[in-house]
């Protein structure tokens, strides 16, 4: 059986405080995997030996590369530049890929981000000039970013993808604020932006991984489109099905050597 990594396996909070999200993700996920059978170790608190069986991984950013490394695995994941491949008609605005040196020659408000996900060393935002931005006293100019047209997105929904087909979903944000719920059942697949990412992964196939986070929104005035990838292994649950998601974080978490070439282009932190 499957062994789950996740970051922790159990929490404490204060009397009346609100635990941090990525703990309730962790505790939904657990119950998932406890339910079907799987053991679960946590990242940051169980001694992890280098032959845990068939290691599926769950964890935050900081604790990602960390628990790869001590495990010797591969966590696919979504190139960087994966956005800036899409097709206009799933994308409806201009994206492109730069390096933080780069940002010299931005010319009016331009929404930026570290390309990144598990360097996001700057905050993500609307910029029209590079000294707006906020680094935390690192110089990191050959750092990827992603450079966007600014829109406004009204809705978004996050999808679980595995091998092309979207295998759990949740509402995500309205104007800019959380449009999802904890609830005792997990969400349905969102029918909203289900299109969006069918037509997308049939349109690139081949050109997808084989598990990832698509979050896919409606543009005001332009229709709807993809907003951004992210792995799965590092994706916010919101309230999908987390028992539907484990299968994604199976096939994302590979030991090394990759026997797949077809995978190896996903593993992008090498090994």
């Amino acid at each position: 059986m499957p062994t789950l990594i996740v970051a922790a396996r159990s929490f404490v909070c204060s009397v009346g405080g609100t635990p941090p999200l990525s703990a309730v993700y962790d505790q939904r996920v657990i119950a998932a995997a406890e339910s079907i059978g799987w053991s679960v170790l946590g990242a940051a608190d169980d001694w992890i030996s280098d032959d845990v069986p068939d290691p599926v991984v769950y964890v935050t950013t900081e604790l990602a590369m960390s628990t790869a490394c001590s495990l010797d695995l591969a966590l696919l994941e979504p190139s960087f530049d994966l956005l800036t491949r899409v097709p206009e008609r799933f994308l409806r605005r201009h994206v492109e890929s730069a390096t933080f040196g780069d940002l010299d020659r931005l010319d009016g408000r331009t929404f930026v981000k570290p390309a990144d996900p598990l360097d996001k060393w700057f905050d993500a935002g609307l910029y029209s000039d590079v000294r707006d931005i906020r680094t935390c006293g690192r110089s990191r100019p050959e750092a990827p970013i992603l450079l966007s047209e600014p829109v406004e997105w009204s809705v978004e929904f996050r999808y679980f993808v595995l091998e092309g087909k979207a295998v759990a979903g949740s509402p995500y944000l309205a104007y800019g604020r959380p449009a999802w719920r904890w609830s005792a059942t997990a969400s349905p697949i969102p029918t909203a932006g289900l299109h969006v990412v069918e037509g997308l992964c049939a349109a690139m196939e081949g050109e997808l991984p084989p598990a990832f986070v698509v979050d896919v929104g409606r543009i005001d005035d332009r229709g709807w489109a993809v907003v951004e990838f992210n792995p799965v292994w590092s994706a916010g649950l919101l309230n999908a099905d987390a028992r539907a998601v484990l299968p994604v974080l199976q096939r994302a978490t590979r030991p090394r050597p990759i026997s797949h070439a077809s995978d190896q282009r996903w593993d992008l932190r090498g090994g």
